[in-house]
Parts: C-alpha cells; sequence; structure tokens
C-alpha cells in the first residue's frame, strides 16, 4: 500500500488491491481451462435438490472470540486511528478507510492468542486496559488524537501493550529508548531471528528511527536495513512495551517484514504457544470436468504416503458460451461423472477431507473475467481487465444477497448429498474474492474457511464488526493468515500462505515454481507455531508434488488436517 513518511495516506493503487486477494489463486486459471475440459459437448443433468441451510452452523461464533488456538479467559484491547487529529482536524477519508482495514487486520492477527475488543483509541476510557489481559494499539495516522489517560496507562500499564507504527513520540518516555521521528533511508530488508525478510521499497511507509540508549533495559527484537546501510532497530521490548516500527501491511506479501510482525504479537499474547511447524496440501479446482485418472495419481500417491489432504470441490461445471468446447454449449454436473465421483469417495474414505469451493467456480452472465469457463472465473464478485492487462475488481456480482448466495450454496451442497459425498463444512471463495455480505454469509453456514480473506473498510465502523451496510467497494484489502485466525467476520480461516505452482505467467501475474513456494516456507519458520499451506493442481502430476511434500519435511513442517488446525 502507496505511504509516505508522517501523515501521508496509505493507499494500494486500484490493481494491487487485486493482486493481494487473487494472484495466487487467478494465476493458473487459463491453465486450469485447458486441463479440465473435453471436446464433445454436454448437458447436465438437472440440479439436485436444493439442501437446507437452516440450522446448518448453530455455532456460529461472532468477531472477537479466540481462534484456533486462541485462549477464551483473555482479551485484548485493539485500539486504532479514526482519522480524528491531534490538532482537531480530521484525516481524508480514504486514509480513515485504510485505517479500520489495518485495524482488521491486526484484530485477525490477535485472534490466535486471545479473543478481542477493537475501538478507536480517541475513545479509550481512563484505566480501561485493567479491563485486559493485554492492548495493541495501531498507529496509522500521524499525529492522531491519544487521550492522556491512553498515554498515561501506557508509561504505567500493568498489561502488555503492543504499539505498532507511527505516534510513538506521544508518549512521555519510553523504557531505554527513544524515538527519533522517521528514518531518511527506504529499509529493504527486516532481519528477524536471524531470518532476513523483504519491505518492498515501495511500501513508502515511514519507519520510525529507534536509538536504544540503555541496551541493559532494551531487547532488540527485528533489525531493518536499507541497501549498504547499517541495520538499526526495527522491532524493540522493554518493561511491559512492546514496539514495532512501522504498520506492517503495506505490499505485504510471502517472505515479507509482516511475518515478524505477526510472530512477536503471538508472543507477547500467548507466551505458551508451541514451537511447531505444520503443513496443509489442497488439491484445487477439482470439478465434474477433471479427468479422474489425473486425480487419482496424486490421490494415491497421498494416501500411500499417509499424508493429509484436502479437495477444493466445485460441484457444477459450466461453460455457457463453449469457449473451452469448440463453441459448444456445455455444463456438467457431479452426478454425470461418475468415474470422478468414485475417486472423491476413495479419497475422502481414506481421510481426506472436502471443501466447497464455491457452486460452478465462473458467472453465468459472461466473462468474469475471462471466458466464464469453471475454475477460470471468479463467482461471487465481479472483475474485468483493464487495457493494461491488469485484472480489476468491479465491485459485488450485480444479483449479490444473501439469498442468492444461499441459493448457490443450498443447490451446491445438494449436488454432493445426491451422490453419496458428504457435504463439506468449509467453504473457499473462488479467486479468493466475495463481497462482505458473502463473507459474512459464510460464516453462518459453514464451520470454516480455507483461503486468504478479502475484507472491506466500513465493515467495523467504530470497532464493531459486522456492518455489511456500510462496507464499501471502493477498496478491497487481502490478508493471509501464518496461523489459524477467527477473522473480522467471525470465521474459523484454516491458511493458505505459500501459494501454488504456476507454470505460466499472464496478465500482471508472473509464474512461479516449487522453488519460490518452498522459500516461502522457509521464511514462514520464523512464526512460532506457523502453518504453511499451499495448493496444488492434479493435472500437474505427482511428480512435483512428491517434491514440494518431500522438501517441506526436511525444513521441518509435519503435514496435518483442516481438523486438527482448527483445534488449535
Amino acid at each position: 500500500m502507496k505511504k509516505d513518511k508522517g501523515g501521508q495516506r496509505f493507499r494500494l493503487p486500484a490493481w494491487f488491491r487485486l493482486t493481494v486477494v487473487a494472484v495466487v489463486a487467478v494465476t493458473v486459471a487459463v491453465v486450469v481451462l485447458v486441463q479440465v475440459t473435453k471436446t464433445e459437448p454436454v448437458t447436465a443433468s438437472p440440479p439436485a435438490t436444493p439442501v437446507p441451510l437452516a440450522g446448518r452452523a448453530p455455532d456460529a461464533a461472532k468477531a472477537g472470540q479466540p481462534g484456533p488456538g486462541g485462549d477464551p479467559n483473555r482479551k485484548t484491547l485493539v485500539l486504532y486511528d479514526d482519522g480524528r487529529k491531534k490538532n482537531g482536524t480530521a484525516s481524508p477519508p480514504e486514509e480513515v478507510r485504510t485505517a479500520e482495514a489495518y485495524a482488521m487486520f491486526t484484530a485477525n492477527l490477535v485472534s490466535r492468542g486471545t479473543a478481542w475488543t477493537m475501538q478507536p483509541a480517541a475513545d479509550y476510557r481512563p484505566r480501561q486496559a485493567n479491563d485486559f489481559q493485554a492492548v495493541v494499539y495501531l498507529g496509522s495516522v500521524s499525529d492522531a488524537a491519544l487521550p492522556k489517560a491512553f498515554l498515561d496507562d501506557v508509561t504505567t500499564a500493568r498489561v502488555p501493550v503492543v504499539w505498532i507504527g507511527a505516534n510513538i513520540w506521544q508518549l512521555r518516555a519510553t523504557p531505554g529508548w527513544r524515538a527519533e521521528g522517521y528514518r531518511d533511508d527506504n529499509p529493504t530488508t527486516v532481519t528477524y531471528k536471524g531470518t532476513p525478510l523483504r519491505r518492498d521499497p515501495r511500501s513508502g511507509t515511514g519507519v520510525v528511527a529507534i536509538d536504544v540508549r540503555d541496551a541493559t533495559r532494551v531487547q532488540i527484537l527485528a533489525e531493518a536495513s536499507a541497501p549498504g546501510g547499517t541495520p538499526s532497530p526495527w522491532a524493540v521490548h522493554s518493561g511491559q512495551l512492546t514496539y514495532v516500527a512501522e504498520v506492517p501491511y503495506a505490499y505485504a506479501e510471502a517472505q515479507d517484514r509482516y511475518l515478524a510482525a505477526a510472530d512477536i504479537l503471538l508472543g507477547v499474547l500467548s507466551p505458551q504457544a508451541p514451537n511447531r511447524h505444520r503443513a496443509l496440501i489442497r488439491l484445487e479446482d477439482v470439478g465434474p470436468r477433471t479427468k479422474p485418472e489425473e486425480l487419482r495419481r496424486v490421490t494415491d500417491f497421498l494416501i500411500r504416503e499417509k499424508i493429509p489432504f484436502s479437495l477444493a470441490v466445485y460441484p457444477y461445471y459450466s461453460d455457457p458460451q463453449g469457449r473451452a468446447n469448440d463453441g459448444n454449449p456445455t455444463s456438467a454436473r457431479l452426478v454425470d461423472s461418475p468415474e470422478l465421483v468414485s475417486a472423491l469417495k476413495e479419497a475422502v474414505q481414506a481421510g481426506a477431507t472436502l471443501v466447497m469451493h464455491g457452486y460452478s467456480h465462473q458467472s453465468e452472465s459472461g466473462p468474469n473475467p475471462y471466458d466464464g469457463v469453471s475454475a477460470s472465473d471468479f463467482e461471487f464478485y465481479k472483475s474485468s481487465v483493464g487495457g493494461d492487462g491488469v485484472v480489476r475488481m468491479d465491485g459485488p456480482m450485480p444479483e449479490d444477497s444473501a439469498q442468492w448466495f444461499d441459493q448457490r450454496v443450498a443447490t451446491g451442497l445438494g449436488e454432493f448429498r445426491r451422490v453419496g459425498l458428504p457435504e463439506p463444512t468449509m467453504f473457499e471463495f473462488p479467486h479468493y474474492g466475495g463481497s462482505a455480505v458473502d463473507y459474512q454469509r459464510t460464516t453462518e453456514l459453514f464451520q470454516a474457511r480455507y483461503d486468504r480473506g478479502s475484507y472491506y473498510a466500513g465493515f467495523c465502523p467504530g470497532g464493531r464488526c459486522g456492518s455489511t451496510a456500510t462496507a464499501t467497494t471502493e477498496q478491497v484489502y487481502g490478508q493471509f493468515f501464518p496461523y489459524p485466525v477467527r477473522d473480522v467476520y467471525g470465521a474459523n480461516v484454516v491458511p493458505e500462505n505459500i501459494g501454488n505452482v504456476a507454470p505460466v505467467a499472464f496478465n500482471q501475474h508472473a509464474s512461479r515454481t516449487a522453488v519460490d513456494m518452498l522459500a516461502d516456507a522457509q521464511s514462514a519458520l520464523v512464526v512460532r507455531d506457523n502453518v504453511a499451506g499451499f495448493f496444488y493442481h492434479p493435472f500437474l502430476g505427482e511428480g512435483g508434488l512428491r517434491d514440494l511434500v518431500n522438501s517441506l519435511r526436511a525444513l521441518g513442517y509435519r503435514f496435518a488436517t483442516p481438523a486438527e488446525i482448527l483445534d488449535g
């Protein structure tokens, strides 16, 4: 996200807001299209009877509850800047929206350790911190209005305080160190636990210069450096205060300093978190036109090796314009693909987990953004390709509503039921795209999501999450997680975070190799109790998957089921 020092605006270019959400999922869409289709036209059977959705997730959680592994008896106060400035003015609306989005990101991460309450820092009440086991403040707006009571309580804190980003200079004192304004250079590396992590020079975030005055009182957690420069503190801990010198979400990708911040938060909020490293495999884009023999080659290997895995399945294939079928409109349902169903049943009987990957993974109304073919296009969010070749997120589908989403889910679950497959209890948005309404509804219908999240400013006005009516569509903020969380939609999220093998580069998306994925997994080891989740397309064959599995094991990862991850 493009930020500047001091009071500059924090903003992602529109094209980059898409890549954060969907770059990993969309990259292989063209390849998938070729692999899941045949030349002869097919007309699907009539749709299945929709499954009743009432009471499907009776224990659906609310935002603010802890995620998997979090302690329900501990609660963190998450404070953020809502645009009110120290001099009585207000920040531009765009900056306010971004500050709220970053607060949501922070709350999502906090959920791994504890329950949380979120509110604007300007509304802090005297001694409010005493009602919590920790406080996290996110300084996204320079010279924000911070109550004297908050500053006093931080200075004399009885509970751990994590301060991230700006406004640290408003504190009377910081034990053993002081902030010296913003750095003049533009760090590109943050070294944490001996591991160099990236810091994209485009971030534009102001990085606060930290001057350690008393090394006996201060623990330097991480250091930042620019090319040719000398490393200097990026994160420090002294007394009850832990400080991170910037808001670490701008241009955050794999191997980023974001991992350091996520681990620092977990260490403060859940110091007893185990030091373990687990991995997840999800076989992606399995649909009625997937070749059963290709799927079996991969699943048979995983079953032989006793490696847990998931299957992301969309139950209805549609190519309404015949773009992938010689001009012949083509459709198929699971009931039309008995050999594929048999392969899926064998995998499930061997312990595989089914994930509902949308209903059709495309839009019947036309290209979205490519060709309207299943596994190629978005299903729950409108997209297009600009003249510059960049895929753009254009907003919710015209027909989007809770009722429309329910209809697709209910019919899709009916497709699983009528072929004798278990109804999935986890959902993955195609290309990780959906409206706030869709995301909120998913929480009420499924036990968990298995994806990266899309978040919208306005969803948590005043820190109270759940307002789909005020959620904006001008900006889509995507976040990946190094560990399982319960996000602001109230959903448990099983993480996918090291991507996939993508042989073909197109649009703004580069090709991606197993070597790239393994480098991401190695950097992620800096996070205690992390999960390295990836997805793999069966048509790529057994060999590449075997290499990934063996290499991840060599790095110290142990493969797990999504259910195990959700157990904490």
